[in-house]
C-alpha cells in the first residue's frame, strides 16, 4: 500500500490536480508508512529467537535512524539533479539560452517561481512537477524492492524446542568434560 500511495502521488504531482485527493493520499502514504514500521518489527522478532531480540530491536533502531538522515540526504540529491537537467531542458527547449543563473537560483528557492512569468515560470513549475514525480517514482520503486527483501526473509520462525534441545546437548557435553 505504501509504494501504492507513493507511485499514485507521483500521478497526480501535477499543478491541475485536486488538492483534497493529493493530502488525503499523503494522509494513506503516512498510515501505510506507520503501519510497514510496524510489521517490519513484528516480523523480524516472529523470525528471530526471544534471546537475540534486544540485539536486533537495537540495530533495527539504527537502521531506521540511518533511513532517516541517508533518506534525506540522497532523496535531496536526486530532486536537485532532476530538477536541473529539467529546468535545463525545458529552458533550452523554448530558446530560453543564458539562464544558468535563474537555474541556480531556482535550485534554492522554489519560491522564486512566484515572481516568474510566461514561459520563464511555466518551464519552473513543470521542472518542479517532473522533480518531484520522479522522487515519487524512486521512492515507491525503493519501497517494492524492501518489500521483497522482506518477503525472501521467510516466513517461519525458529523451531524452538530444536534450539532448547541443541542447547542441553552442548550444556550436558560441557559438564561431561567433552568441551
Amino acid at each position: 500500500m505504501f509504494a501504492a500511495a507513493l507511485f499514485a502521488l507521483a500521478a497526480l504531482s501535477t499543478q491541475v490536480s485536486s488538492v483534497v485527493i493529493y493530502l488525503l493520499l499523503t494522509v494513506i502514504n503516512g498510515a501505510a508508512t506507520g503501519s510497514s514500521l510496524n510489521y517490519t518489527l513484528v516480523h523480524l522478532l516472529h523470525l528471530t529467537t526471544k534471546d537475540t531480540h534486544f540485539i536486533v530491536t537495537s540495530v533495527l533502531a539504527m537502521f531506521r535512524g540511518f533511513a532517516g538522515s541517508f533518506g534525506s540526504a540522497i532523496g535531496g540529491g536526486i530532486f536537485q539533479r532532476v530538477l536541473r537537467s529539467s529546468l535545463t531542458r525545458g529552458f533550452t527547449d523554448e530558446g530560453l539560452e543564458g539562464k544558468d543563473e535563474l537555474i541556480r537560483k531556482l535550485l534554492g528557492s522554489p519560491r522564486l517561481v512566484l515572481t516568474l512569468a510566461g514561459v520563464e515560470r511555466q518551464v519552473a513549475i513543470e521542472s518542479y512537477e517532473d522533480a518531484i514525480r520522479y522522487l515519487f517514482v524512486f521512492g515507491g520503486g525503493l519501497a517494492l524492492v524492501a518489500m521483497l527483501l522482506q518477503a525472501g526473509a521467510g516466513w517461519s520462525a525458529p523451531n524452538q524446542k530444536k534450539l532448547d534441545d541443541d542447547e542441553e546437548q552442548n550444556d550436558e557435553g560441557g559438564q561431561n568434560g567433552h568441551a
